[in-house]
């Protein structure tokens, strides 16, 4: 496939858009009073800013690449990932998770379980999301370099080098809240660059409905249970709609941290249901070109470059250059949200918590800033692993089956039973991240079969969970006054009153947002 196709323009463009970046990073940047305004900046945003960032960190590389190279691979069945895979999990994060959150005062998940199950599990809990932003971090320079090889032609390395550059000069800059306000602008920027192309691939997503009509059928063509069919029902509801989807939405540092960037709980909760909004908007701008992919660029070009491809052959020099700031912008909020989350739990969970306690603020800014190059550098390095996977999106959903799966099952034990307790959510995490290890070790080494590397992470993912959902089960706490101690809020007494039962305001758009997103299922079934 022929690569750098437009060096000159692009490099200008390139130029444009890091500046306007770095711009927006200073004008952003504001006095850090406290380590939580650089590393986390709760309770701070407007609610339009919350939640176009909240949109933004998810419509990054996971939308923009990945999305697209599964459209390439499944047709339309990719949509699945945005609609069953992401509305009703959106929907349970904001009526049930959120508030059970704000009411025990945490800024995170980690703190949440550390007040709920101890400190154990608090640093288990954030030893297993660290090694997540990281596996994300990698998954995010490795997409921007396969960009910047077709479109300038650059190494993956050098790629990768220049990015992780630009990103560690504006977190420093501004902190999340400078992450916060340019994922804003590389939204805007990506939606503009991205619609052109949806446009130019009608006509030949038209000419090809009737000669492969399995490609533009969510459910039609999927069998009801088939481990060895590239997708089943069963996996893509219960693996990918249920334990995939409500384990992501509501346990993912980075995007419980923007929601909380709401300044009023009212507001945090409707970060989630308006974001999924627009989720279900620019699903038809990723996906619809991905499926013309085929057609257009044939059989030799890798699934993870299908964008960047099919813009390097559909559009003319200046939409080339918007098109190429687009996946850029989205490639990197990714990678500076994944960035800034790393160094949020690491000093907070880990430095502060366990490390070394009890110094001044300043000194914990200090260790932040110091996190960003080092997250960056092992992100470096995991961005090879990518290249061992079909595209980027099995390795993504592999983690959220390994490592994010099980601590949403004792999220969900916490919330269900005041009894589970801190043994029994330890034992049913580790009891989850090991079964789900062992099953994709055995498809691996061809113990069992699966049909594609997707399906295998949809059962692991169940496995994992109903794993970890037992353990926590095994144990539970049988006297009263430790069950109070263990569950008590440390929160002030505004937030500890905060009712977990929705607003008709929240009810509504709740109702509103699961219709639209069964709607676009029957009509596309």
């Amino acid at each position: 496939m022929k690569t750098g196709v437009f060096a000159p323009l692009g490099l200008v463009a390139l130029g444009i858009y890091l500046t306007a970046v770095l711009m927006i990073s200073w004008i952003s940047r504001r006095p850090w009073p406290t380590s939580n305004d650089y590393l986390n900046a709760s309770h701070s945003l407007p609610l339009w800013a919350a939640t176009l960032s909240f949109l933004a960190y998810n419509c990054g590389s996971i939308e923009v690449i990945g999305m697209s190279a599964m459209a390439a691979q499944y047709g339309v069945q990719a949509l699945h990932f945005y609609w069953i895979g992401g509305i009703p999990g959106m929907v349970f994060m904001s009526i049930v998770v959120l508030p059970v959150y704000m009411r025990t005062g945490a800024r995170s998940l980690p703190e949440y379980l550390g007040l709920r199950f101890g400190k154990r599990m608090r640093l288990l809990n954030a030893i297993l999301v660290m090694v997540g932003t990281l596996s994300y971090a990698g998954v995010a320079l490795y997409t921007v370099a396969q960009v910047l090889h077709v479109l300038l032609g650059w190494t993956f390395l050098a790629g990768g080098l220049v990015c992780a550059a630009i990103v560690l000069v504006y977190v420093l800059i501004g902190g999340v809240r400078a992450s916060l306000f340019t994922s804003i602008f590389q939204l805007v920027v990506l939606i503009c660059g991205l619609a052109p192309l949806l446009f130019m691939t009608v006509h030949f997503n038209a000419a090809t409905w009737a000669v492969r009509p399995e490609r533009w059928h969510l459910w039609k063509h999927l069998p009801f249970l088939s481990p060895r069919a590239p997708l089943d029902q069963i996996g893509v509801v219960i693996g990918l709609g249920f334990v995939i989807s409500f384990s992501y939405w509501c346990t993912d540092f980075v995007m419980i941290q923007r929601a909380l960037t709401a300044r009023s709980v009212e507001d945090a909760r409707r970060v989630p249901l308006l974001a999924g909004f627009g989720k279900l908007a620019i699903a038809f701008l990723v996906v619809l070109p991905g499926v013309a992919a085929p057609s257009l660029l044939g059989t030799g070009t890798p699934f993870d470059q299908t964008m960047p491809a099919l813009m390097a052959l559909k559009y003319g020099p200046l939409l080339l250059a918007l098109g190429a700031a687009a996946l850029l912008a989205g490639l990197m909020a990714w990678l500076a949200g994944n960035v800034s989350g790393f160094s949020a739990l690491w000093v907070e969970e880990i430095y502060r918590c366990r490390l070394v306690p009890h110094r001044s603020e300043l000194h914990y800014i200090r260790m932040g800033r110091l996190c960003v190059p080092i997250c960056l550098l092992i992100a470096q390095v995991m961005a090879y692993a990518t290249f061992y996977f079909r595209d980027m999106m099995e390795l993504l959903q592999l983690i959220v089956a390994l490592l994010y799966a099980p601590v949403f099952a004792a999220v969900l034990a916490a919330v269900a039973s005041k009894r589970t307790s801190q043994r029994g959510a330890m034992m049913g995490v580790c009891a989850g991240v090991i079964s789900g290890i062992a099953l994709q070790s055995a498809s691996w080494m061809h113990i069992l079969h699966f049909g594609s590397q997707m399906a295998a992470n949809f059962y692991t993912a169940v496995l994992s969970f109903s794993a970890a959902l037992a353990g926590c089960g095994l144990w539970r706490e049988q006297h009263p006054e430790i069950v109070r101690q263990q569950a008590g809020s440390v929160a002030p007494e505004s937030l500890a009153r905060t009712s977990i039962c929705p607003t008709p305001g929240l009810v509504a758009l709740s109702i509103t947002l699961l219709a639209a997103c069964l709607l676009l299922n029957v009509l596309w079934w």
